[in-house]
This record gives structure tokens, sequence and C-alpha cells, in this order.
């Protein structure tokens, strides 16, 4: 439950910082209200207090807002608000965040949903990945469900061709009627049995919270991520300040037990050591924005549409097997150098 109200505040704390009536193009859109019906041949972001769409998309679908409404059709979607209505929907696979989710009659092939209250009325194609206070579901899944719920209903209307597995410590009531092909129950309070559900629902918690620590720093202290903006996009650039970060990483804490060998040199240990974990924290961020601004400065022109679609990038490689170690080495790496050098700048420019 705790987690539930955490994403929430986040998503409504980033919704008000995001600037409201900042449209960059048709499918970058920022506003109060926004209702879209028109065709767009790309992906599309939008965010708003209440949101609209009901658009046959060319590429992924991107929402957040207060109250959602989609009857679209697109690749991917990715919605996350306070009440959201899917009904009609046409996708591939559904990403759903919120408080309360209702799901209509759709074409969906695989469903991630985490709320604190969810409802399924439609027919899933494939699999259903679902997490909250209650969950209730009264159709048909042609897979797995994976539910990590306190409170799970399955209506006499629902079909589970594949495997129901729940909380051995679940409160579930299965409604004469209801068709499931197999049962299974699992400890949720052991780490090695965490649900594929739980994995990505922690993943979307981390990324909605660096997403609003980042769009917090970026109204606050404009200067600098405009200072971010003017590093050199080439290769050697990139590689001294990879070097300057790894160097970082390692002379800090090294430096830090020999200033602890000293009494007046604990303090500043202790000091620098909590710095030092609040810059690994939020190393990400630098280098999400430093990223977006060479692949996608000519395409999103909006600076908060485009951290928020480079942070998710770099998010996505990490969750990939092989590669995620990789991108979250060079990622921190990068951003302590990043946050090296404007430091640097600070102390000449006094």
């Amino acid at each position: 439950m705790k987690k539930k109200v955490g994403l929430l505040l986040v998503l409504m704390i980033a919704l008000l910082i995001v600037p409201v009536g900042a449209k960059s193009s048709n499918n970058f859109i920022a506003d109060n209200s926004i209702k879209l019906a028109d065709s767009i041949e790309a992906t599309t972001f939008a965010a708003g207090n209440t949101v609209n769409i009901a658009s046959n998309i060319d590429g992924a679908l991107f929402v957040a807002g207060n109250d959602v409404t989609l009857n679209s059709s697109q690749d991917l979607l990715f919605a996350a608000g306070n009440m959201i209505l899917i009904e009609g929907v046409n996708t591939k696979d559904a990403f759903i965040a919120g408080s309360s989710i209702d799901v209509k009659p759709s074409i969906i092939r695989d469903l991630y949903a985490t709320a604190q209250t969810i409802n399924i009325d439609s027919e899933i194609s494939r699999n259903a990945y679902l997490g909250g206070e209650t969950v209730v579901i009264n159709s048909k899944i042609n897979g797995d469900a994976q539910i990590d719920a306190e409170t799970i209903k399955i209506g006499k209307n629902a079909a589970i061709t594949g495997t129901l597995n729940y909380p051995e410590n679940a409160k579930i009531t299965i409604t004469n009627g209801a068709v499931i092909n197999k049962t299974k129950t699992y400890k949720n309070n052991i780490s090695t049995e965490k649900t594929m559900a739980s994995k990505l629902l922690d993943r979307l918690y981390a990324f909605l919270g660096m997403l609003l620590i980042g769009l917090i720093l970026m109204a606050l202290n404009k200067k600098v991520f405009t200072k971010i903006e003017k590093i050199n996009k080439d290769l050697s650039t990139f590689a001294k300040n990879l070097g300057i970060g790894f160097v970082f990483l390692v002379i800090v804490p090294v430096a830090a037990i020999i200033a602890m060998c000293t009494v007046i040199g604990v303090p500043l240990a202790i000091i620098s050591l909590l710095i030092y974990g609040i810059m690994i924290y939020l190393s990400v961020i630098p280098t999400a924005y430093y990223l977006g601004n060479i692949i996608l400065k000519d395409y999103i022109k909006n600076k908060y549409v485009l951290f928020i679609v480079s942070l998710l990038i770099i998010y996505v490689l990490k969750m990939i097997p092989g590669l995620g170690g990789l991108v979250t080495f060079i990622s921190l790496c990068f951003g302590l150098g990043v946050y090296t050098e404007l430091l640097k700048s600070n102390i000449k420019a006094k």
C-alpha cells in the first residue's frame, strides 16, 4: 500500500512540474486537458490532468495524467495516472500504473498493471501480470495470471487457461462458474521467489522516483542542465568523462578511509561519503540528459520530454540480460564524470 501511495505522489508532482501548454509537435503534447482522435504516424507522448486518446498511432503511446481514458490503437502502451480507463484499446503489450485501473473489452497481448484497485473485464490474449491491493478478474486470460495482491476476486465469467499464481496469504474468492486450469501459490516474503510482476513493479517505482528527482532538479537549477547541453558530443569527450568518473568512483572511498584514520579527518570523511553516495544514486540523471541531447534533440524540442524519454531508454536497457550491467556501469561512471566537471567549473568561476 505504501508503494501505491508513493507512486501516486510521484505522478502528481511530476505532472505539476512538466510545463503546461508545451507542445513541440503533434506527437509531444503537454496540456491541462488533452483529447486526441486523429491518426498519428509516430510514437506519441501525452501528459496532462485529463487525457482522452482515441487515435490510431503508428508506434508506441506514453501517457501520464490524473484522469486517463484510452480507446487507442498502438504497438505498445505505457500509461500512468490516478484513474485509468482502458476500453477498445488495441495493443501488443500494455504497461499500466495508477490508483484505479479498469480494463474493458480490448485487444491486449500481455498486460502488466499495478494499482490499488485493478478490474479486468477484457480478454487478454496471452499473460497478465498484476500487482495491487485488490485485483478483480472477470474475463478470459489465454495464458498465465501472475497476481501479487492482498485481495483477489475471480468472477463467474473468468477463464484462465494457464496457471493462476498468487500469494499463499492472499484473500482469494473464486466464484462458481469460473474456469481455472491450474492454481499455484507462493510465499511473497521470500526474495528468491520474487515474481516477474514484482520485479517489473520495482523497476517502475525506481524509474518514476528518479524521474521525479530529475524533473525537480531541472525546474530548480536550469543552469546545470544548460551546461550539460554544452558538453561536446564527441567520442573523446565521452571517454574523458567516463575515465574521470571511474577515477572518482575508486579514489573517494579510499581517501575517506585514509581520512578516518585521523581524528580531524573523520567529519570530512563522513560528509564526503554522504555526498559520494548521493552522486552515485543520481548519476543516471546527467547521463540521460546528455544521451537525449545526442540522439533525440532533433526530434524532441521540449527539454522535459527529452529527459523523460532518454531516462526511460536507459532503464529499459538496464533490464536487458547481459547488457544491463554494462549500461549501469557506463551510466554511473559517465554521470560521476559530469558531476566532477561541473564542480570544477563552479570552483573556477568563484
